[in-house]
């Protein structure tokens, strides 16, 4: 039986929790699998996994919501159906049911077409009264490759908890550095650049559309972390991609912040996934997703 669960929109095809964790089971538990229904058609995706999580599915609704008010339409986020989480064997489960996209994968030589997704993901604003974090969850639900593991591990109870925390590390590495990250607006920002994290098809009136799939790192954060994440892991792909989007102007914070952030970063490496120099009040978690 399933611990908690969250409709988004509605599939009315779709088998019960139970069977769900009954057909992920018999697969061996996959990252993803098809939901066929009794002549076999695919009527969904699901993703599961200990990392995979109910906020997750908040973050990836409120996307798709985001791109169709803000009129987008050469990029779409795959709909989500349901989210919940179940224990199996000591475990928390977590299972994402969205749209099944069939298209092809993109890969490295799309990187326009990735360039346009991102660019429109990481031009919308956070809600005013979202945290930091993914929507609809909290600031401890923070997933970004600045930390190593890309998680904090930490209990941060408020934004204000996170500034703290990287003012507290900055001072920890002996970084002088002056900026406050409370002055910057909230984006979207992802961490996993991956092509394969984004399908390419075409509408019947012949538009080109990129469709985005995974959201396990996306998240909000202050606008100097997008460009951190970019600049992050740097593999050929990824080079290929700032420069597009350098060419298309995306938002970026002040250059001073983000080599400082990303200098930051790098040494936090020397402590692996511990949690250093927390603010008073808030403590190490450890965090599966």
């Amino acid at each position: 039986m399933s611990d908690s669960s969250l409709e988004f929109t509605p599939n009315l095809n779709l088998p019960s929790n139970e069977d769900i964790i009954a057909h992920c089971e018999r697969s061996g538990f996959p990252q993803g699998t098809t939901i066929t229904d009794s002549s076999d058609s695919v009527i969904a995706w699901v993703k599961c996994g200990m990392n995979v999580t109910i906020g997750e599915a908040q973050m990836q609704d409120w996307t798709a919501t985001a791109l169709r008010e803000a009129g987008v339409t050469d990029v779409r986020v795959a709909s989500v159906f349901r989210a919940f989480t179940a224990n199996y064997l000591g475990c928390t489960m977590g299972y994402i049911i969205m749209e099944h996209v069939e298209d092809a994968d993109c890969d490295s030589n799309d990187v326009e077409l990735v360039a346009r997704a991102v660019k429109a993901l990481i031009n919308l604003k956070a809600p005013p009264t979202a945290t930091l974090g993914r929507f609809g969850s909290d600031t401890s639900s923070i997933v970004h490759s600045f930390f190593f593991g890309w998680l904090p591990n930490a209990s941060y109870r408020s934004d204000q908890d996170f500034f703290d925390h990287i003012r507290n590390i900055f001072q920890y590495l002996r970084m002088d550095w002056q900026g406050d990250l409370s002055n910057y607006d909230r984006f979207l920002c992802l961490s996993d650049f991956s092509p394969d994290n984004f399908k390419k098809t075409t509408t019947p009136d012949g538009q080109s559309v990129v469709v985005v799939l995974d959201f396990r790192a996306v998240c909000f954060m202050p606008l100097p972390f997008i460009e951190v994440a970019l600049k992050k892991d740097r593999d050929g792909f990824r080079r290929l991609l700032i420069t597009k989007l350098k060419e298309q102007e995306y938002s970026r914070g002040e250059q001073d912040d983000v080599e400082a952030l990303l200098s930051a970063s790098g040494q936090l490496v020397a402590y692996g996934t511990k949690a250093i120099v927390l603010p008073d009040g808030v403590n190490r978690t450890i965090s599966y997703s």
